[in-house]
């Protein structure tokens, strides 16, 4: 590669190429990473049964408000960072990462503290029940730690790719997925300590992720380092960052909200087995989705450098492949999961015969419409990126609060427990089809076939 390939990743390359470029790390990396997360599932499914995986299941919506908080930084000073290198104001942008390191360590101090202090009445308001509440707390307590060092961590790895280093980005992931996987079976089954032992495993493989991207930020490879004169607290750069993760912070917000009212209504009607069934279904969903997330971190620089640099029909091609490609993904994943629902729950407990056949049910209820969601999620990120926030919110808004969550209050109350299961792909295609209209009509502004062309 040339120094002047180097000093700009983005230059002097397909479309195609730099996708792969920047896509094909993220890729694997999400995979990996939804791979330790349904791995750890099995290990305490097979060690402790349903009770186990619906402890984890709890948990999970205090999972995504941390990386909700992870998200409103650092997706968002990000973006920035992309629009002003297309800009060719790199010093600027070198402001915006030292601004959102110094602003996701507070974040992450404050919120780890108050989710300490409460944590039992938060895993309460969760939906856990007196048989599972323990196995949460066992989990959450130690993983709390976890949390923290994720939300840097997550938030900053973001530049790394940006920067033009995606395998290092990639490597994030894979060192602490890695760490988690070797770890677990040996704390979990060897030294017995269970829910706490799985919690372990995560922290002490998060650790090891942080340190990696501390050490390549501050290190001479990359050209956008952390510098002490470029940490700050500028609180209008800040204001500009969150404008722009709002809309992905929200997302995330109206996930683990929808999560814990997903939880009270499982409990409902379904009891404890319930959630544990949707804990599997969630962990097998997630594999299939997380190479989706990692294609549209791939292309998120991208969009927004080529829309930095005035080039808007570059990033809409982006945005065009970067959907087919995950529509390829998904459409696989639908199939698969349709053909072996059984034997893909057996993975997880092959013992309990009232668990496999209703997670069978509710996953293949969950993913009828997954082939497409490929357009919601990106279309999302793409408005985010072009700097759009208001479209990305509402985007966002309309799947998780606006659709998904009265569906799950109003759909049980005719359906029972199947009408839980079936409330995703009610919502997911109505914010398909508003996702569709809303990327149409930019299209047409900028004179641009819609997807399905002969240039599709």
């Amino acid at each position: 590669m040339t120094s002047k390939s180097k000093d700009n990743p983005f230059k002097d390359r397909n479309i195609s190429k730099l996708l792969v470029k920047f896509s094909a790390p993220a890729v694997v990396g999400m995979f990996v990473n939804a791979l330790h997360n349904i791995i750890s599932r099995i290990y305490i499914g097979r060690s402790l049964g349903a009770l186990g995986i619906a402890g984890i299941a709890i948990v999970f919506p205090l999972a995504i408000l941390f990386m909700a908080l992870s998200v409103l930084i650092g997706i968002g000073s990000n973006a920035l960072f992309s629009i002003y290198l297309g800009k060719k104001e790199e010093e600027h942008a070198r402001y915006i990462l030292g601004n959102a390191f110094v602003y996701l360590s507070l974040t992450a101090i404050i919120s780890v503290t108050f989710a300490y202090l409460f944590l039992e009445d938060i895993l309460i308001a969760f939906g856990a029940t007196p048989e599972i509440l323990p196995h949460a707390i066992s989990y959450t307590k130690p993983l709390l730690i976890g949390y923290s060092l994720a939300m840097v961590t997550m938030g900053l790895n973001h530049f790394i790719r940006s920067s033009g280093y995606p395998k290092t980005a990639m490597a994030t992931q894979i060192i602490g997925a890695v760490i988690n996987l070797i770890l677990a079976p040996i704390f979990i089954f060897i030294l017995k300590y269970g829910m706490a032992g799985a919690a372990w495993a995560v922290v002490i493989g998060q650790t090891f992720s942080s340190l990696w991207v501390i050490i390549f930020l501050i290190g001479k490879k990359t050209k956008y380092r952390l510098e002490l004169k470029y940490l700050n607290m500028n609180f209008n750069l800040f204001l500009d960052s969150i404008k722009i993760g709002f809309s992905q912070f929200v997302f995330q917000l109206a996930t683990s909200l929808l999560n814990i009212i997903l939880n009270h209504s499982l409990v409902r009607y379904g009891g404890n087995l319930a959630v544990s069934a949707m804990g599997i279904v969630v962990a097998i969903n997630t594999i299939i989705i997380m190479p989706v997330i990692g294609i549209s971190q791939g292309a998120q620089p991208l969009i927004g450098y080529n829309y930095g640099a005035r080039k808007y029909n570059t990033s809409i091609q982006t945005l065009k492949m970067a959907i087919r490609w995950s529509i390829v993904i998904t459409v696989l994943g639908f199939i698969l999961t349709e053909i072996f629902a059984r034997q893909f729950v057996s993975v997880f407990n092959s013992t309990d015969t009232a668990l496999i056949n209703l997670t069978s049910s509710a996953l293949r209820y969950f993913n009828i419409m997954l082939p497409l969601v490929p357009m919601q999620i990106l279309a999302t990120i793409f408005f985010q990126a072009i700097n759009k926030p208001l479209k990305a919110l509402i985007l966002s808004l309309s799947r998780q609060v606006l659709l998904l969550i009265p569906a799950v209050l109003i759909l049980p109350l005719f359906l029972g427990l199947r009408g839980v299961f079936i409330a995703t792909p009610v919502a997911d295609l109505i914010s398909i089809l508003l996702s569709s209209y809303m990327l149409r009509k930019y299209f047409i502004k900028h004179k641009q076939n819609f997807f399905f062309s002969k240039k599709f």
